[in-house]
């Protein structure tokens, strides 16, 4: 039997030398093969399988930033509210209102809890609030639904931000009087973050009807035309009316220096301190007009970073002597 030697070139570029006898050439190559080379399908399958995982991480890092992101709320979808049947008080002759900034219920000792807010605003008619977050998987849908639950109050959610494809941050409302209106007046945003909203809302008295502007006003590079369309939408309001929130700006600022030189233009807090000083980094205000002062006052507290501004008007016409 003849031997013939021949040497065989595979795609690899190795050369393998192997002994052809006349029978059994075929499955002798076989075999070789098998035992000395990779199979291309393996080695595409190893190459794709790191492809897709890429990719798939790629994607997941994708989802991840799109749901994070901060983007503007719609403000042509309804206010989330409760409905006005579930007020059961009567329109009150005084309104006994706060502007308070929860921080989303953190408290200065950096611990986080709801019923320290709540206890601030136990006998207040109206409230406005502000850093207010969206609840997530549970029976409440926002952090003012929980903060009316105990006071059997009515509540209602303006989003100013979305995250996680759904409304995650903004100003709030509670209430224990008739409201008979509430609009969410969205303000001017050039950073693409830290979007800011106002809330006008219409509220009846016994001999009145008076009309507030609830706000959160951004600390930096659009502070002073947000401020400035606010104090504008204030001084065209029919009075009696009052605007409040956290402006994130101090007494010397000069478009607060300009409203307070408005002989119509009263603050309630500034007429009730014995001697008429502002704290000099005071940032939580209300200001009014048609509206007397009975009281208005500062309460520290540990329920958030900002201490709580309350405050009880009544309207002018019938103040009482």
């Amino acid at each position: 039997m003849s031997v013939r030697w021949r040497s065989l070139e595979w795609k690899s570029g190795r050369a393998i030398r192997q002994k052809d006898l006349c029978k059994g050439h075929e499955t002798i190559l076989i075999q070789n093969n098998s035992r000395t080379m990779t199979p291309t399908s393996t080695r595409f399958d190893t190459r794709w399988r790191g492809v897709a995982l890429g990719l798939a991480v790629a994607l997941i890092g994708l989802i991840i930033w799109d749901g994070a992101d901060r983007r503007a709320a719609d403000s042509t979808l309804p206010l989330a509210q409760s409905p006005n049947s579930s007020i059961k008080n009567e329109s009150p002759d005084h309104l006994k209102l706060a502007s308070f900034n929860i921080h989303g219920g953190k408290g200065s000792d950096g611990l986080r809890s709801l019923t320290r807010t709540a206890e601030l605003l136990t006998d207040i008619d109206f409230a406005g609030l502000y850093e207010v977050k969206a609840i997530s998987g549970g029976a409440s849908s926002n952090q003012a639904t929980v903060l009316a639950q105990p006071r059997e109050a009515g509540w209602l959610f303006a989003p100013t931000e979305r995250r996680w494809w759904s409304d995650h941050f903004g100003n709030g409302l509670l209430y224990r009087i008739p409201v008979r209106s509430s609009l969410r007046v969205p303000l001017v945003n050039t950073r693409g973050k830290a979007y800011r909203n106002a809330i006008l809302s219409t509220v009846e008295l016994k001999r009145a009807t008076v009309r507030i502007v609830a706000v959160h006003i951004d600390r930096e590079n659009d502070r002073r035309q947000q401020l400035k369309s606010v104090i504008e939408l204030f001084l065209g309001l029919q009075k009696p009316c009052l605007l409040m929130g956290d402006l994130n700006t101090i007494a010397s600022d000069p478009l607060l220096e300009d409203l307070l030189a408005n002989p119509d233009v009263h603050s309630p807090l500034q007429e009730s301190l014995e001697d008429g000083h502002l704290p000099s980094q005071n940032i939580d205000w209300i200001f009014t007009r048609g509206l007397s002062t009975i009281s208005a006052k500062l309460i520290e507290n540990t329920a958030s970073d900002h201490p709580l501004l309350q405050a009880e008007l009544v309207p002018e016409d019938v103040e009482e002597k």
